[in-house]
């Protein structure tokens, strides 16, 4: 238990458990209320994708999965407190994926959308995206639940750093360094957010009258906001801040529908090679939620939490989602707050009835994301903390083996937003130099969670001298990169047969010469186990 102390060493004790369950839910309900802003955002912002589907149809079934998932996670919890004794155990916490937000949106949805707008009307268009949603997202389900049978295996077999140092990569630029880039679009308002949760929710200091540092950050930042978008609309200049007239309530509860359930093997099938890295990343991310669990003093069974994981995505898809669910990287905050169970019910229950009434439709619209990204960052220090004081010193190394994949899909993320601005324009100014480079960007981010699981493991297992495991995980690697299910070349991130990957200007070879190195690293590997070292003082 020394590292569950070490975690949660400096850290402000509640002043119930009532109050510990608030503070957390409070946080819980705006990590999963990002991830929906974003998902509206994305789809609406980028592709004009009706309003009347994603708060009537889409968001009600996100929550309906959401719901579902928290109850069924509350359950486990139960259960394993009554085998282990250990009444201090923390529920999982589950919400929506953001990476699976980001590729449904960009690589199925909203290109289903955009590509029969025009043929079908806006109407019908948006009944085919997001029917194909739901049937992707159905799949999803089916394919972690046959994964979560290797979820207990992976949970005892890789090793402790492996597992966190995957959680480190994400929480490093997808929870962090993107969460600060949002904070800092709108300064004055998104710090003062920043500053009040640093100081209760990371630091762990107790607020005056006990007061939920989540909360007051969100009202007092929302109210600047308000006020210098009176004032600046005074001046006649914008910046950022504006008046937002605010919009109706418009209840949509989630009604059950067939029809993803019915097209699983239709159009859904042409994206098998992009969904199934997906679900495979959370199955493996899910992984990683428990293995920091047990860092704080938490025990799961992996194989469950994938279970229920795959069950709560099936229902969010039956009931009209789009979006594949996952365990948050955030119950170690949540831990760290004091939280046991009654805090994801709140949460939900609050999502539910908010979500249903139209609340966060509304919300969505009115509070600023500069005000909200800030919570992202506490999960993230959180992680780190787990990174940093839940394994071997001597296994350091493979911290940086297993964040660096994470660094890598971030870097290409922001860098083809870029370049997909500017090639039109700028085509003749790019060398041959930087477009390789690009491309090998592009191949070695995909897969990332994936990758980082293997790079970690091997390190660890070099420094442990296992060194068959260590050349097994580099034929592993050789192994997925052949079929792109890491290194994917595919600009889709989408898999192959290694013998009919299409022609790509000579990038089709790349994924051969990368399996041709992991495959000399694993003989090395197996070799070098037959060296016999004197131990060093």
């Amino acid at each position: 238990m020394a590292e569950t102390n070490k975690m949660l060493a400096g850290v402000a004790a509640p002043s119930s458990q009532l109050a510990a369950d608030t503070n957390a839910g409070v946080a819980f309900f705006l990590d999963v209320v990002v991830n929906m802003f974003v998902l509206a955002g994305v789809l609406m912002g980028a592709f004009g994708y009706p309003a009347e589907y994603m708060f009537g149809k889409i968001i009600p079934g996100a929550i309906a999965g959401i719901l579902v998932g928290n109850l069924a996670f509350f359950w486990l919890t139960k259960k394993t407190r009554e085998a282990t004794g250990n009444e201090g155990l923390t529920s999982i916490p589950l919400g929506l994926d953001l990476p699976s937000v980001f590729g449904m949106c960009f690589f199925i949805i909203g290109p289903t959308y955009a590509a029969n707008v025009d043929t079908l009307g806006v109407d019908a268009a948006a009944d085919k995206a997001w029917v194909l949603g739901m049937a992707c997202t159905f799949w999803m389900a089916i394919i972690k639940f046959c994964l979560s049978f290797f979820g207990r295996a992976m949970q005892h077999q890789l090793p402790q750093m492996a597992l966190v140092g995957a959680m480190a990569g994400i929480a490093t630029v997808w929870l962090g360094a993107e969460a600060l880039l949002g904070v800092f679009a709108l300064p004055e308002v998104g710090i003062v957010s920043l500053v009040i949760m640093g100081f209760a929710l990371i630091a762990g200091h107790r607020l005056p009258f006990n007061m939920p540092g989540a909360i007051l950050a969100i009202v007092a930042a929302t109210v600047l906001y308000y006020i210098l978008a009176l004032i600046l609309a005074f001046g006649g200049a914008g910046d950022g801040y504006v008046v937002k007239e605010m919009p109706a309530l418009v209840p949509a509860l989630p009604v059950p529908t067939l029809g993803g359930a019915l097209a699983i093997f239709g159009d859904a099938t042409n994206y098998l090679g992009i969904v199934f890295p997906f679900a495979l990343l959370i199955a493996a991310s899910a992984v990683n939620v428990t293995a920091g669990a047990r860092i704080t003093g938490d025990e799961f069974d992996a194989g469950k939490v994938v279970r229920l994981d795959a069950a709560a995505t099936a229902i969010s898809a039956l009931f009209g989602g789009v979006v594949q669910t996952t365990p948050y990287f955030g119950h170690a905050t949540y831990k760290r707050m004091g939280a046991r169970t009654g805090y994801a019910l709140g949460a939900a229950g609050v999502i539910t009835v908010g979500g249903f009434l139209g609340v966060i439709a509304l919300a969505s619209q009115m509070i600023p994301e500069a005000v909200l990204k800030p919570i992202l960052v506490v999960v993230a220090c959180d992680i780190l903390r787990l990174a940093f004081t839940g394994g071997d010193v001597r296994h350091a190394p493979a911290l940086l083996f297993a964040t660096v994949p994470a660094i890598l899909n971030y870097a290409h993320t922001k860098v083809s937003d870029l370049y997909g601005r500017v090639a039109t324009t700028a085509g003749d100014a790019i060398s041959s130099d930087w477009m390789q480079g690009y491309l090998l960007l592009g191949a070695m981010a995909r897969g990332y969670i994936l990758t980082s699981l293997i790079w970690g493991a091997l390190i660890v297992w070099i420094i442990d001298r296992k060194m068959v495991r260590a050349a097994m995980a580099a034929l592993a690697a050789a192994v997925f990169t052949e079929f792109g299910v890491i290194h994917s070349v595919m600009p889709t991130s989408e898999m192959y047969l290694p013998w009919a990957i299409p022609e790509m200007g000579g990038l089709e070879v790349l994924p051969h010469r990368l399996a041709v190195g992991y495959v000399v690293a694993a003989i090395m590997l197996y070799l070098a186990g037959f060296i016999k070292n004197k131990p060093t003082s």
